[in-house]
């Protein structure tokens, strides 16, 4: 019998296409967020891009590619004392011990004649380490061993546009030669001074700060898609972008001083991915690296002691079948490395320093009463809050009048505090479900009471670099927060937030381009940012400032010509004027909202003495001296006030043969200098050439008892006895 083809079973038709996605693994030992979205298959495109070396490479194009623009920025804010004039730092590695043995302010109060300003003081020697290895290469110079050699033989004087101004002695001599080498003049405008050496080297920093904040955020990455973000790299890799082009971190990026709070989240990072390895693995080798990374973060910034208690935290919530006695090995790695810190930061800080509370730029909140210090307080919350979620207007700058004082009556402070009970609601929530987003809530919360003045008085209102930590926390919950609602609302396609998304990063990324060049230096900085806040102290003041540095350094101003030129000395001198004009506009401004800023009376002055009102200039530097005593600038305002007088009154005795008014203005150069012998001979000179003998030996006498050998007093004496005096 033949076989029929009707007994053969037909075959079955297979799919040759793939389904995109794949069904979640079932998670009974860790507490991911996968669940969030189905698995992205290899070959998909958001699969390709979120798995591998790709997020490296995505992160590290996009970093560099946005803040290119930094590159050949300058120096601002603090770089200037911090880095540019930091006697360790200039001298290269071999500045390193002292570094670690002292404030990082100390370089500053030092050549302020001044003690600690801030409570709790400032112990981060890791980052200004790397500014130190940096002038290694760029070029160290001779500093001065003591304060004392500092201000008596390392100083030279130069006459600048009548003002005599102040720094270094040699500051641009990089091969301590003596002479004027062309390539010292770093800016090429023919003037060999402390500017050219400031910017050498500039852009070898900003490149060192944008890569350092690209390898932070791949730390980061590694991180989450390690463990919380592990079966959804996806979202990990938007997470770690939005935070590489969030605005808010312009300041960090493109100061180079804030370098501190990049190193310090990038060992805080790594801390935290070793220690979760630990936990994972068994391996000690991933204790001691936990304890390295976490003493480096203490020693960037303060921040890294938040992690003994976010570290126990995050392990607690993610891995659930792990008894919390697992971790104690690690939290005792952790805790010796805190208590090295701790030991090395008390030997060094002065922490019961109260000259902060004195000063209304270091305390903002001097003129508050108690609820309004509260209400103020807690109103910042919800300004940051509004800053992370919608970065503008940004400034550098946020500190005594910015934020006028509030009240618990104004609604916005009632809003802010219900903000933050909820949010600190929902973190105990998590921690008690054992929820994952503890971590990101904790981390942001944590961080947040560190600066907002509610536990620690930190000396400011508020700034956009003091929550750079907390917007990783924000960013985190944002990404995961878009995806929830999609899949709340049983969105088909599982990567629609990815959508949502990038617009946002697409929009920060815009901000953050167009914020960089504000931070070129302190001119563009300020000078844009007083715009922003005009009623604030602090920009109305270094607005003030940066005019007159503009108007001695012409050059750096686009258009204007050289002062050296004679035939354009005319629009020179017109320019600079104009300058001035501007500047006191600032400068008065500034002293009508804090009438004891010490700088801004000082600023006036040197408008004064520049517009040749030597009177009105001794009035504002008298101030100086009132409120200053100590100022290092006083023994360089007296010799420009006595040689302005001294030259006046040579101008009236021999131009206009008016004795009693040169003698006024020599009396004003005396009030300066009241033991200068030359000024006293001088004085009695003219009083005996006018006939007023008793006069003339009133001060020639003084001026014995302070120069009894000086033959010239002596001749004026003898001459007096010669009249019957």
């Amino acid at each position: 019998m033949s076989k029929k083809s009707n007994n053969v079973p037909a075959p079955k038709v297979v799919a040759t296409v793939k389904p995109v996605f794949k069904p979640i693994p079932k998670q009974e030992d860790v507490n991911d967020v996968a669940s969030v979205s189905p698995l992205l298959e290899d070959n998909s495109i958001w699969g390709k891009i979120s798995k591998g070396w790709m997020p490296y490479v995505i992160i590290a194009l996009f970093g560099l590619i946005l803040n290119a623009n930094t590159f050949k920025h300058e120096y601002a804010l603090d770089d200037d004392i911090i880095v540019c004039k930091n006697q360790f730092v200039l001298k290269g590695m071999s500045g390193i011990p002292e570094i670690f043995k002292y404030d990082v302010f100390e370089s500053f109060y030092r050549s302020m004649n001044t003690t600690a300003q801030l409570a709790g003081g400032r112990y981060r020697p890791f980052a200004v380490a790397t500014y130190a290895l940096e002038q290694e290469f760029i070029g160290t110079m001779h500093v001065p061993d003591s304060v004392t050699r500092i201000q008596d033989e390392a100083k030279q004087v130069v006459a600048m546009n009548g003002f005599l101004m102040q720094f270094f002695a040699n500051s641009w001599d990089q091969n301590h030669n003596k002479i004027q080498d062309k390539f010292e003049d770093t800016n090429g405008d023919g003037l060999w001074n402390e500017y050219d050496f400031k910017i050498r080297g500039m852009h070898f920093r900003h490149f060192n700060n944008v890569l350092l904040y690209v390898l932070s955020v791949c730390i980061i990455f590694l991180f989450l898609s390690t463990f919380f973000f592990k079966d959804n790299k996806l979202m990990a890799l938007l997470i770690a972008v939005l935070f590489l082009v969030h605005p808010i971190h312009t300041e960090v990026v493109a100061n180079v001083k804030s370098r501190d709070e990049i190193l310090s989240l990038l060992f805080m990072m790594l801390t935290m991915h070793n220690s979760f390895l630990y936990i994972r693995d068994r391996h000690v080798k991933n204790i001691a690296w936990a304890a390295v990374c976490y003493l480096f973060a203490l020693l960037s910034k303060e921040y890294g002691a938040t992690l003994l208690v976010i570290i126990p935290i995050s392990l607690y919530v993610y891995y659930r079948n792990v008894n919390i006695t697992k971790y104690a090995p690690l939290m005792a790695a952790l805790g010796v490395a805190f208590a090295i810190y701790w030991f090395q930061r008390n030997t060094v800080v002065i922490a019961g320093s109260d000259l902060q509370d004195q000063e209304l730029l270091n305390n903002p909140y001097l003129f508050a009463t108690d609820a309004e210090k509260s209400a103020t307080h807690t109103f910042i919350n919800l300004k940051y809050f509004l800053l992370l979620l919608i970065p503008t207007p940004l400034s550098c700058d946020y500190s005594y009048n910015v934020i006028p004082y509030r009240d618990f009556s104004d609604p916005m402070v009632i809003l802010a505090a219900v903000m933050l009970i909820a949010f600190i609601g929902l973190f105990i929530r998590s921690v008690i479900k054992r929820s994952w987003t503890a971590f990101p809530i904790g981390f942001a919360l944590l961080h947040l009471f560190l600066v907002n003045n509610l536990f620690f008085n930190i000396g400011a209102t508020m700034g956009e670099r003091l929550v750079y930590h907390s917007s990783l926390g924000v960013c985190i919950l944002l990404v995961w927060g878009v995806a929830e609602i999609f899949k709340k609302f049983k969105v088909v396609n599982p990567i629609a937030f990815a959508y949502v998304i990038i617009p946002i990063i697409a929009l920060y990324s815009i901000k953050t381009f167009a914020r960089n060049p504000a931070w070129k230096n302190d001119i563009t900085l300020h000078l844009t940012d007083v715009q922003t806040f005009p009623e604030s102290t602090m920009l109305n003041g270094n607005a003030c400032t940066r005019l007159i540095e503009m108007s001695e350094r012409p050059l750096v101003v686009k258009g204007m010509m050289n002062p050296k030129d004679t035939a354009n000395t005319a629009l020179y001198q017109k320019a600079m004027f104009h300058l001035l004009d501007s500047a006191k506009i600032y400068g008065k401004k500034s002293l009508q909202l804090h009438e004891k800023f010490v700088n801004s009376f000082l600023n006036m002055g040197i408008i004064m003495a520049k517009e040749s009102k030597m009177d009105s200039a001794s009035y504002y530097w008298e101030k100086v001296r009132l409120l200053y005593p100590h100022h290092p600038q006083l023994a360089a305002i007296d010799q420009s006030l006595t040689q302005s007088f001294y030259a006046k009154a040579l101008d009236f005795a021999n131009k206009d043969h008016n004795l009693p008014a040169a003698i006024a203005e020599l009396e004003k150069a005396l009030n300066v200098t009241p033991n200068n012998p030359r000024l006293l001979y001088d004085i009695g000179g003219m009083s005996y050439n006018n006939k007023e003998y008793a006069k003339a030996k009133a001060y020639w006498t003084r001026g014995l008892q302070i120069a009894p050998d000086d033959p010239q007093l002596q001749q004026g004496m003898n001459a007096l006895r010669g009249q019957g005096y």
